[in-house]
């Protein structure tokens, strides 16, 4: 096993590894600040998350961020390699999707207001002249708004457009 510290998720950012995983202290708003900042650069490694005093709100908390493993505080070898080796295991399974819901959280950030609200009116099959009554504008004007946001989304269809909508909601 191989580690590089890093003071902070900042100094981590700036020399960004290409593999490998992030072990992060829940001490402070590291965990979401980590989240953020994969977020960002579109970059997820996954981490396991560490606190002196374990709390299970904070070991949920972590978890929901995208943890694959929390730990107290690393001080005993031998317990800490196990729940190294139980991340890995959950890496693989989790990883992917972590990395697709990032990316998915990234494109969504980028629809305007009204472009967000005929996505979500479309997601639950709601049809074009539903969303313009439930949003009390015009059947064009949703037709408008949802070329927009498929444009944005890559020209992607519907159908993966709100695939993507579904996977940026998993973290």
């Amino acid at each position: 096993m191989y580690v590089v510290p890093f003071e902070d998720v900042e100094e981590l950012a700036a020399r960004w590894p290409n593999d490998g995983m992030v072990l992060v202290s829940d001490d402070t708003d590291n965990v979401p600040r980590l989240t953020e900042q994969m977020l960002k650069s579109e970059k997820w490694l996954p981490f396991i998350a560490f606190s002196e005093q374990p709390e299970t709100s904070r070991i949920v908390r972590a978890v929901n961020q995208g943890a694959v493993g929390y730990s107290d505080t690393p001080t005993d070898a031998e317990k800490f390699c196990k729940t190294v080796e139980e991340a890995r295991g959950a890496t693989d399974r989790i990883g992917h999707i972590r990395a697709r819901a990032l990316k998915a959280k990234k494109a969504i950030a980028g629809l305007t207001k009204r472009e967000m609200e005929v996505l979500e009116g479309l997601a639950d099959g709601q049809t074009n002249r539903a969303v313009a009554e439930q949003l009390h504008i015009s059947h064009r004007t949703v037709e408008i708004h949802r070329a927009n946001l498929l444009n944005k989304l890559g020209g992607v269809g519907i159908n993966a457009a709100i695939r993507v909508l579904i996977e940026s909601r998993i973290i």
